[in-house]
């Protein structure tokens, strides 16, 4: 028996929602566009959305994030569950509802992974969340170590000044590697990104054959 919510021929159901996680420098926003691309040509409707977001509050993040102690890990905390749910709201559930693919770059995965390295607890970040996020399909991390990372992003603009530092990176990424959320699969970031996307591909398939 299919589950509900996943793509079942002309039928209209909820649609698939994948999430891509991982340390900045670990080739996200670059494999949303390939399985973006795949999925189109396919014939599935595919948003592409992330996080931050241009709207108010992830732009007030954004502001704020460039200079470290500008902000504390509770207002920060707050900021990025303002973006989100307005997010959620706005964006993912419309979508979701009227059958189309969603493909997100950061979710709740990061807050946890970000917020809860300056501190924060884990659990109350994810009962904060259960209240109104919506639950993703899958969530693939990449993982890269924090040096190949920053190698990666060195030549970018600081947008997220506190956020780009090695030892904090390094705590960040020990708790998206601790993540044990059914949901929630490890994959190598090192390789380029053609690689990356088989293994992508082949565990997606591997758990919807129907998108083959």
């Amino acid at each position: 028996m299919k589950e509900k919510g996943r793509p079942q021929g002309k039928k209209k159901a909820r649609g698939l929602f994948i999430v891509f996680e991982g340390i900045d420098g670990s080739g996200k926003s670059t494999q949303v566009e390939r399985l973006a691309r795949r999925l189109r040509r396919r014939g599935l409707e595919v948003v592409t959305l992330r996080e931050p977001t241009q709207g108010k509050w992830g732009r007030k993040i954004r502001e704020l994030s460039r200079t470290s102690g500008s902000v504390t890990p509770e207002e920060e905390l707050e900021l990025f569950i303002r973006d989100r749910r307005e997010n959620v709201v706005k964006n993912i559930r419309p979508a979701l509802e009227a059958g189309k693919t969603i493909i997100l770059d950061r979710y709740y995965f990061s807050t946890l992974a970000y917020q809860g390295a300056r501190g924060l607890s884990l659990e109350e970040i994810r009962r904060r969340h259960r209240k109104f996020a919506v639950v993703p399909d899958l969530v693939f991390i990449l993982d890269v170590p924090v040096s190949t990372g920053l190698r990666r992003i060195k030549d970018r603009p600081i947008i997220y000044g506190h956020f780009e530092e090695k030892e904090y990176l390094k705590k960040v990424r020990k708790i998206f590697l601790s993540f044990r959320d059914p949901q929630c699969l490890v994959v190598d970031g090192r390789p380029a990104a053609a690689a990356i996307h088989r293994k992508v591909w082949s565990l997606l398939v591997k758990k919807f054959p129907e998108l083959k």
